[in-house]
């Protein structure tokens, strides 16, 4: 990334354009991730990944449904140093798409800037096994699940 993280206390704007920065880079790193394990072309997924807002990326198709904030407003439950997967739908399920999308988002971390990542709202008890396999811990009573990428790399370690 060209611009250097801001300190927990820096402006709002400065976090903005350090966030839109970190979704530019993860959406580099999407675009050929959903190209390999998805099997779509360039030009379909490079029409179905949306950055919104300077904080957001969503990806949208009848196989998967991803959707990543960056970088939180400090009012929310979520540390600053996160990434937040608001949403990880997968159609074909226990294929081992969540834990390489994890694998690369944990790689993606050093370069972009967080420290933890996060999955908001489970709501199954298949979503929360999963958080919990991969290293995450209930927050918000087991509705929402973080984990630091040391906790996360370690379990996809384990579960290889």
């Amino acid at each position: 990334m060209n611009i250097k993280k801001p300190e927990p206390t820096a402006h709002e704007d400065d976090w903005h354009e350090y966030a839109k920065q970190g979704c530019d880079r993860l959406l580099c790193e999407l675009l050929p991730y959903l190209m390999e394990n998805f099997d779509y072309s360039e030009r379909w997924v490079k029409r179905i990944l949306h950055p919104g807002h300077g904080r957001t990326v969503k990806a949208e198709t009848a196989k998967y449904d991803l959707y990543f904030r960056l970088f939180p407003h400090p009012k929310t439950i979520w540390p600053r140093d996160t990434l937040v997967i608001a949403r990880i739908n997968f159609k074909e399920q226990r294929k081992g798409h969540g834990r390489k999308l994890l694998t690369m988002l944990v790689d993606l971390s050093a370069e972009i800037g967080y420290d933890k990542i996060a999955i908001e709202t489970t709501t199954s008890e298949a979503s929360a096994r999963f958080a919990e396999r991969f290293g995450f811990q209930p927050i918000n009573k087991g509705d929402d699940w973080i984990g630091s990428i040391t906790d996360v790399r370690d379990a996809l370690e384990q579960a290889a």
